[in-house]
């Protein structure tokens, strides 16, 4: 009997599984691989992701490409290239590039570097610059060091668009009445345009931005909202649409991250409003940050070999400061940056934003050995079996099962 009550009760969240394996198992079927060919070469392909000038492309054969355009080529993720050039092994030197872009990316490309030139003449240290590009452009430009740092201190989310500064954005449109449902209509607007018009395709950005389409959409329609169904849809669009995200760290980061806050805080809200709730109501944080620590720590483990406890020192300190500084850059962005008082606001927030960088000692991490692939999954469910758990006082089985992962990990060493 009380079988039959879960599956009727969750019958469509079980029958939206069934796409969701179908896309996944395709794109785990038909992975990408990187490219080997050497020679004289004339390849078309897709940019799928540009990083410091080197820029990654698609064949339409599934083969990855690091390719360096010719001097002064500037190329967009989702930008189609036919490249003529010089091919060793995986790496592609052009010397004929021709670019073809949608009616979509042409426009998208003009707003893109008409506001960010906008930005950077404006914007007085070149850290300033990195961090706006960061958290405005969905562009990093920070150095490999200051990156690592940024890992190490356990601060990297911050500075990645994601799905707690589309619920930051969002608490700017609670200033507008909810009659007619304007304050929905504007956030949806707004949405689509920044994640269309300004950024390019990241898998944390547009699943974020499906859990608020879904969820702005819920309220227009008066709808009942479920965030778990939400991040299901999400993913099987965008897994068909982009199947190369799945060997993406990112993706798997920003999915496991969401599910963890759905399933300890419920799925009426989305998971980014749980966390910028819990932010500024319970501990500052600390629990949302033991949520997702618990839940995304065996992969960052088993990926870059250290486990951080930065997240829980020092988020409460950049978190607003990075809070503030989206939110100013936004007004500024209103009057593309010509109004002065705006302006020296956002130069304080980011000077102060490097002080505290440069100052904090990163040694809150430790390096971890090898782990076998076999041990991340059963953590991984474990995890996410306890914060679905509905017992009270939730958060001490976390801590024991951080303990316990921690340990673990140092076992191996």
């Amino acid at each position: 009997m009380e079988l039959k009550k879960f599956l009727y009760r969750h019958k469509w969240t079980l029958i939206l599984l069934l796409p969701l394996l179908a896309v996944l198992s395709n794109a785990l079927l038909h992975p990408t691989k990187r490219g080997k060919l050497f020679g004289s070469v004339h390849l078309k392909g897709e940019v799928i992701n540009t990083s410091y000038g080197m820029v990654y492309i698609k064949t339409d054969k599934g083969l990855i490409f690091k390719l360096y355009p010719p001097k002064g080529k500037k190329l967009f993720v989702s930008d189609t290239v036919d490249v003529w050039g010089k091919a060793y092994g995986f790496r592609l030197y052009a010397e004929k590039l021709k670019i073809y872009r949608s009616s979509l990316q042409r426009l998208r490309v003009k707003i893109h570097t008409l506001l960010k030139e906008r930005f950077l003449k404006t914007a007085k240290s070149k850290f300033e610059k990195k961090l706006g590009s960061a958290l405005l452009f969905g562009e990093n430009w920070f150095s490999r060091k200051e990156k690592l740092k940024m890992s190490h201190l356990g601060i990297y989310h911050i500075i990645v668009i994601s799905g707690l500064h589309y619920a930051l954005i969002f608490t700017f449109f609670l200033i507008f009445p909810v009659r007619w449902k304007l304050r929905y209509w504007l956030a949806l607007a707004f949405f689509t345009f920044f994640t269309f018009l300004i950024l390019f395709p990241k898998a944390p950005a547009y699943r974020a931005f499906m859990s608020f389409l879904l969820f702005l959409s819920a309220k227009i329609l008066e709808r009942r909202y479920s965030s778990l169904k939400a991040l299901i849809l999400a993913a099987i669009l965008w897994i068909a649409l982009f199947p190369y995200w799945v060997f993406n760290i990112g993706f798997w980061l920003s999915y496991l991250a969401s599910l963890s806050l759905i399933l300890y805080y419920g799925g009426g809200r989305t998971p980014e409003e749980n966390f910028f709730r819990n932010f500024f109501g319970k501990f500052l944080g600390l629990e949302a940050t033991l949520v997702v620590s618990v839940a995304i720590s065996p992969l960052l483990v088993y990926t870059f070999h250290y486990l951080s406890f930065g997240g829980f020192l020092f988020a409460w300190i950049f978190t607003p400061l990075a809070v503030a500084f989206i939110l100013v850059s936004l007004l500024n962005g209103l009057t593309l940056w010509s109004f002065t008082p705006l302006l020296e606001v956002q130069h304080l927030t980011a000077n102060l934003f490097e002080g505290v960088f440069r100052t904090i000692p990163e040694t809150v991490y430790i390096n971890t050995p090898t782990i076998p692939k076999w041990e991340i999954y059963p953590l991984t469910i474990l995890a996410l079996v306890a914060v679905a758990l509905p017992i009270p006082k939730k958060w001490l089985l976390l801590i024991f099962l951080l303990f316990l992962e921690t340990a673990i990990f140092l076992i191996h060493s």
